[in-house]
């Protein structure tokens, strides 16, 4: 497990440099480089099998991707509307165009879900599940997942005091996409759940220039919404259970310890 501890290390400690002045090109080149790049070349050398085997897509697969996507981004804005509703949020009225959307949502999002889903389920979680088995590989993994973003938490100058719940929040992210990488099979489905989950964050952000007004440990800040607060983990437990509704056909044990994994 060395070569995996050394792979995390020098992703959380790149991503880390853009909290100094004048390194952020570190730390772009570790996110969209080094991670992608150091997850084939980790899974190639723990022998846990290439990436394209949890790439694999059909109709069925696809299907059930796009369910996924649309599910999380509609829960991500139903909860939105929620805080309009209650008064706990302001908002302009949406401004954005199709391109916009695209080019400054869409397009990066993707990458980004990709991208993490390949480091940390197809990765980290398979060599640690193949090690320690499922459960407590998709314990670490999912752990390791919401330290990642810390970082980032602290650059965008989230409240210290919503800091611990925004890293136990997307905890349970890590767990709910990794939980959808153990019952579906593969990276389809964790990757569309990711990227519907923050394409919609985005485009909210985006489109309207949106002020959070209820309370805080509930709503979270404007900086990380919605994963800043209670009420974006208890969203997280619904997408759960639309992860357990589109694979209650599929076996749970398809990352198996067995497997032998060396390094």
């Amino acid at each position: 497990m060395i070569a995996l501890t050394l792979y995390y290390l020098a992703l959380i400690g790149g991503l880390a440099t853009m909290l100094v002045g004048g390194l952020g090109w570190i730390a772009w080149g570790t996110y969209f480089i080094g991670m992608p790049l150091g997850a084939v070349a980790l899974r190639r050398g723990q022998r846990a099998g290439r990436p394209a085997q949890d790439l694999a897509l059909s109709g069925p697969i696809l299907a059930r991707a796009g369910l996924g996507a649309a599910a999380a981004a509609l829960i991500v804005l139903g909860l939105f509307a929620l805080l309009l509703g209650a008064g706990w949020a302001q908002a302009d009225s949406p401004r954005v165009s199709a391109r916009t959307l695209l080019v400054s949502v869409l397009a990066p999002q993707l990458l980004v879900a990709l991208w993490e889903e390949l480091a940390f389920r197809g990765a980290i979680q398979r060599i640690a599940a193949h090690r320690y088995g499922a459960a407590r590989g998709l314990a670490a993994a999912s752990t390791l997942f919401g330290a990642f973003h810390l970082p980032n938490i602290l650059y965008q100058d989230v409240p210290p005091r919503l800091i611990p719940l925004t890293v136990l929040t997307l905890t349970l992210m890590g767990l709910v996409f990794g939980w959808a990488y153990q019952r579906s099979g593969g990276l389809a489905l964790p990757v569309a759940l990711h990227f519907g989950w923050n394409s919609a964050c985005f485009a909210i952000e985006e489109s309207a220039a949106y002020r959070l007004t209820g309370p805080a440990a509930l709503t979270g800040t404007t900086a990380w919404f919605p994963e800043s607060g209670l009420l974006g983990a208890a969203a997280l437990a619904v997408l759960a259970g639309v992860v357990w509704r589109l694979t209650e056909r599929e076996s749970l044990a398809s990352v198996t310890p067995s497997e032998e994994v060396h390094g």
